[in-house]
């Protein structure tokens, strides 16, 4: 995956910048778990509780989930983390690898190492298609899953043409420069686009611009290339409690048949937000907070 160095020459370039600079001092409790050819970065809020695992969503960082944070620890003991090749969880090593398997073993293997299950996984987008895998694989490791913006994988594939409507995201190589290129000036657009409260949307780019400027990752090209395939992962419905959430507002995800994620999980209950854009998570962290709670209680 030579297309893939793009993604990882300058992250490794910066390490030390990263994990001994301004990402690392944000917040209090800020860590970094080293996992061999990647580090990730997590917080951990809260003691008490079932502990809920909460992904961040590219190009939000934690830094975006102060208030989703302090609405979960109500319920919950709340680890928050960035996924590998994104935010400030950066490949350590010029050999990682964005695929489907590798960025799932790796998330798992975090999770083993924290040792605090069973959890509440709430990856949103196509990392839920992790949380699902990982799921199937430890069962005794997951008690519930949050399927957050999570459509069928027909429909990441047709997500991601949306987003890469003239296919220059999907060119090994050249996909990775232009996104370098191009991520500053992308990041506004974008959440023009799936946040529908204007104010919000410019709180999410300017921290999103703030991380960028602090060395972020932001490997899309290297994840529409290798993470999100033609062949879809081989993945069991999940027998776990589920909750479905959708944002009806967000217009990345106009066209998705959202009933489609009924198939992935045998067991759910369903949450429609008709005010709400890609991330009910941050744009309305209190009933995102209860309806989970709900879930589990």
């Amino acid at each position: 995956m030579i297309a893939g160095l793009v993604d990882t020459v300058l992250p490794t370039l910066r390490s030390t910048e990263v994990l001994h600079g301004v990402a690392s001092k944000s917040r209090s409790n800020i860590r970094f778990m080293d996992m061999g050819t990647t580090w990730i970065r997590y917080c951990i809020t809260g003691d008490r509780g079932p502990t809920i695992v909460l992904n961040t969503d590219p190009p939000s960082t934690i830094e975006s989930y102060d208030q989703t944070i302090d609405q979960l620890s109500r319920y919950f003991r709340v680890i928050t983390f960035e996924v590998p090749g994104f935010g400030f969880s950066f490949p350590k090593k010029l050999n990682f690898q964005f695929d489907f398997e590798s960025i799932t073993t790796t998330l798992s293997q975090f999770l083993i190492a924290l040792d605090l299950g069973p959890y509440i996984l709430s990856f949103p987008c196509v990392l839920g298609f992790s949380a699902i895998k990982i799921a199937n694989i430890y069962p005794d490791l997951v008690s519930h899953i949050v399927l957050n913006q999570v459509p069928s994988w027909q429909g990441v594939l047709d997500w991601r043409t949306g987003r890469d409507s003239k296919g220059i995201l999907t060119k090994p190589i050249l996909g990775q420069m232009a996104l370098q290129m191009l991520k500053q000036k992308r990041v506004g657009p974008w959440f023009d686009l799936v946040i529908p409260e204007q104010k919000k949307a410019q709180e999410l780019t300017k921290q999103a611009l703030w991380a960028f400027k602090h060395g972020a990752c932001f490997s899309l090209a290297s994840c529409f290339q290798f993470y999100i395939t033609e062949q879809m992962p081989d993945l069991q419905p999940v027998k776990q409690p589920s909750l479905i959430i959708w944002g009806e507002c967000d217009g990345s995800h106009q066209q998705t048949d959202k009933s489609k994620t009924r198939e992935l999980t045998l067991d759910y209950e369903e949450l429609y937000l008709p005010n709400i854009g890609h991330s009910p998570e941050i744009e309305t962290p209190a009933i995102f907070a209860e309806a989970i709670n709900k879930l589990v209680i």
